[in-house]
C-alpha cells in the first residue's frame, strides 16, 4: 500500500493497513533494516509535548460539561465499532483521567439527540456515576443542535461561583447544526459569561465550531483516527491557563469532614436515604455525604480532603524537564552511572549501544525513559531531589 493510497483510506481501513507492520520497515545507510521502536517514538512525542509547557497560573477548580453528540451522525462506522460506542469508551477513560488530575473539579454530562440537548448528569465529583449514566443511554437518532446544547450548559454554568473555571468540551460528530434561533447570539452569551468552549470533531472542520472556540478562548481540533481522537481528548485533562479575569487570588472557604464511624445509621444528604456506616460529616452543619470532593447540599460548603489539595499542587509547580544525557562514545573518559536511580535497572546493554538516559538538572541523578515518564506524569516528585532533603 503506497503512502498516497493510505491517505485516501477511511479510518477503519487505515487501522487494518497499520497491522501490516512489515511495510513500515526502513533501511539504514548500510542497507540493514531498522527496528520499529514505537515506545521510543511515543516517549519523544511525550517529551516534546512536556517541553512546551511552562510554569503559568492555572485554574484548579474547574466546572466542566462534556457534551456528547448522539445524533444520527454518531452511528457512522468509520471509528470502530461506531462513533457512538468509540466516543463513550474514550469519555470513560477521560473522566477517570480528569478526576485524577483535577481532584477539586466537577464534571457534568449533556447529550444532543433529535435536535434537543438533555442533561444526563449534574455537576459532581463521582466518576462512576457519570460513566454509568452515559453507558446506559447510548442511543443515537435525529439531528444535532449546537445552540440548544450551549443554552443548556450556559444556564447551569452561569450559577458557578466566580473562582470556578467554567468549561464546555463538545465531542461533535455531525457536519451541521439544526438550531431554533441565532447561534451567534448564544456564542456571545457564553463569551460574556466567561465560558471556555472547546470542540473535538469526528468529521470535517465546521466553521461555526471554529468560530465558537475562537470567540470563547477554547480549542478546536478534528480527529483523523482513533488514536488521534484519544490524544486530542486527553489534552483537555490538565488544567488550562487561567483567564486574566480569574487570575486574581481568592480566598475560598472549604471544609475538611471526618470519616463517619462504622455501624452508625445516618441519612445521606446526597441520595436522601438512610445508610449504615461510612460517609463523611460536614464540619459546619453535621450533614452526612457519601464521597469527596463535593458540595454540601444543606449549607453549600465545599468539602474536600487534604490529599485532594496535595494532588492539585503539582500543576502549580511542575517538575523541571529532565535533560537527555549523551552517550559516553563521545567522551570515553566520562564515567556514567550504570543503573537507573529510580528503578535500579541497568542503563546499558552489553554488546549494544547504551540505552537513552535522562538526568535531573538539579540533583544530577540519572533515570531511564520509563521512570522519566512516571515521574513527570504520575509521581510529580524527583526521587533524587527528595532523597537529599
Amino acid at each position: 500500500i503506497r503512502e498516497e493510497e493510505v491517505d485516501c483510506m477511511d479510518a477503519w481501513e487505515r487501522a487494518y493497513a497499520d497491522e501490516r507492520s512489515w511495510e513500515s520497515l526502513q533501511e539504514d545507510e548500510s542497507g540493514l533494516l531498522k527496528p520499529i521502536n514505537k515506545k521510543l517514538q511515543q516517549h519523544i512525542q511525550y517529551k516534546r509535548r512536556r517541553l512546551t509547557t511552562t510554569r503559568i497560573q492555572r485554574g484548579l477548580i474547574r466546572y466542566l460539561y462534556i457534551v456528547v453528540d448522539l445524533s444520527r451522525a454518531a452511528a457512522e462506522m468509520d471509528f470502530r465499532p461506531s462513533r457512538m460506542v468509540f466516543v463513550a469508551r474514550c469519555v470513560e477513560a477521560f473522566i477517570r483521567e480528569f478526576f485524577d488530575q483535577n481532584p477539586l473539579s466537577h464534571v457534568g454530562l449533556v447529550t444532543i439527540k433529535d435536535g434537543v440537548a438533555r442533561s444526563l448528569t449534574e455537576l459532581g465529583g463521582s466518576p462512576e456515576s457519570h460513566i454509568k449514566a452515559l453507558l446506559g443511554k447510548l442511543e443515537c437518532s435525529g439531528d444535532s443542535s449546537l445552540q440548544n446544547a450551549l443554552d443548556l450548559v450556559h444556564g447551569y454554568l452561569g450559577q458557578i461561583p466566580s473562582y470556578g473555571h467554567r468549561e464546555v468540551l463538545i465531542l461533535y460528530s455531525a457536519l451541521s447544526t439544526c438550531d431554533p434561533g441565532d447561534i451567534l447570539e448564544t456564542i456571545q452569551k457564553c463569551k460574556k459569561a466567561k465560558i471556555r468552549c472547546s470542540v473535538v470533531g469526528l468529521s470535517a472542520e465546521i466553521y461555526i465550531c471554529k468560530h465558537l472556540c475562537e470567540e470563547t478562548g477554547g480549542s478546536y481540533t478534528v480527529a483523523v483516527d482513533e488514536s488521534h481522537f484519544k490524544e486530542l481528548l486527553l489534552e483537555h485533562a490538565p488544567p488550562p491557563p487561567a483567564i486574566a479575569e480569574f487570575a486574581v487570588a481568592n480566598m475560598i472557604k472549604m471544609g475538611f469532614p471526618q470519616r463517619g464511624a462504622e455501624g452508625i445509621i445516618a441519612i445521606c444528604s446526597c441520595h436522601k436515604e438512610a445508610k449504615i456506616g461510612g460517609g463523611y460529616t460536614c464540619p459546619r452543619c453535621k450533614a452526612r455525604v457519601c464521597e469527596l470532593p463535593t458540595e454540601c447540599r444543606i449549607c453549600g460548603l465545599t468539602l474536600i480532603s487534604s490529599p485532594h489539595l496535595a494532588r492539585s499542587y503539582h500543576h502549580l509547580f511542575p517538575i523541571t524537564p529532565f535533560d537527555e544525557v549523551p552517550s559516553t562514545a563521545n567522551n570515553p573518559s566520562q564515567r556514567l552511572p550504570e543503573t537507573c536511580f529510580g528503578c535500579r535497572r541497568s542503563l546499558s546493554n552489553p554488546g549494544r549501544k547504551s540505552s537513552i538516559r535522562v538526568a535531573c538538572p538539579k540533583c544530577k541523578q540519572h533515570f531511564c525513559l520509563d521512570c522519566d515518564i512516571y515521574i513527570h506524569e504520575s509521581l510529580h516528585n524527583c526521587p533524587g531531589c527528595e532523597s537529599r532533603r
